[in-house]
């Protein structure tokens, strides 16, 4: 009798054991599970080229990273990279070490879930150009400037899409070829549709 006991007492700890040690794994697979939120550069067959959010310890890595779809499985994950689009906010759930390259790259992504659709976030922004490292704004005021000197700052040499938020100096999103001259507090004049425009320094994003 007390043989018995003693091997019903002997299975139930090795058993409890074995249970502990199934429970740790599932415990430490869970752990590798890393998120992060970025931003949608570009959109290709197997992979996304994205921009880490700022604050994010993968942003401490790269500003850019390729993250590979290729072994994406999980079903509303596919269905956003079905739709995915440049400029969609997300959110990236993934298992392996970022690889040190540039960009960098991450391969076993789990998961990809959608924050915010550049459809409804991506609208023409106010005219806004970049100079000496500033952002102007268009005020939709005519300037009043008479006897103006022919002699002018700078021009407009680079352009990008009614969206998007200049980041190179001589650059707007409203178009390239335009010249301008330094006005007072802080604004910019910019000579377009035969007229002077007035542009202001302000802080903002243009919204």
């Amino acid at each position: 009798m007390k043989r018995i006991v003693t091997l019903f007492m002997v299975t139930f700890v090795v058993g409890f054991a074995l249970i502990g040690c199934d429970s740790n794994e599932t415990t430490e697979v869970t752990s590798k599970q890393k998120f992060f939120e970025a931003t949608v550069l570009s959109v290709n067959s197997d992979s996304l080229l994205v921009e880490p959010a700022e604050g994010t310890t993968e942003r401490d890595s790269s500003d850019r990273i390729e993250v590979g779809t290729t072994n994406t499985s999980e079903e509303n994950s596919l269905l956003y990279l079905s739709e995915a689009a440049i400029g969609d906010k997300i959110q990236i759930g993934y298992l392996d070490d970022i690889k040190e390259s540039y960009p960098a790259q991450i391969n076993e992504v789990f998961q990809i879930s959608l924050i915010e659709s550049a459809q409804n976030a991506q609208w023409d922004r106010i005219p806004m150009v970049m100079i000496d490292g500033k952002i102007y704004y268009d005020t939709g005021k005519e300037s009043n400037i008479t006897g103006r000197c022919g002699v002018m700052d700078g021009e407009i040499t680079s352009t990008v899409d009614g969206t998007q938020i200049p980041t190179e100096d001589n650059q707007s999103n409203f178009g390239t070829g335009y010249q301008y001259q330094y006005g007072s507090e802080n604004t910019i004049e910019i000579f377009m549709s035969d007229k002077w425009c007035v542009f202001e320094y302000r802080s903002g994003d243009g919204s």
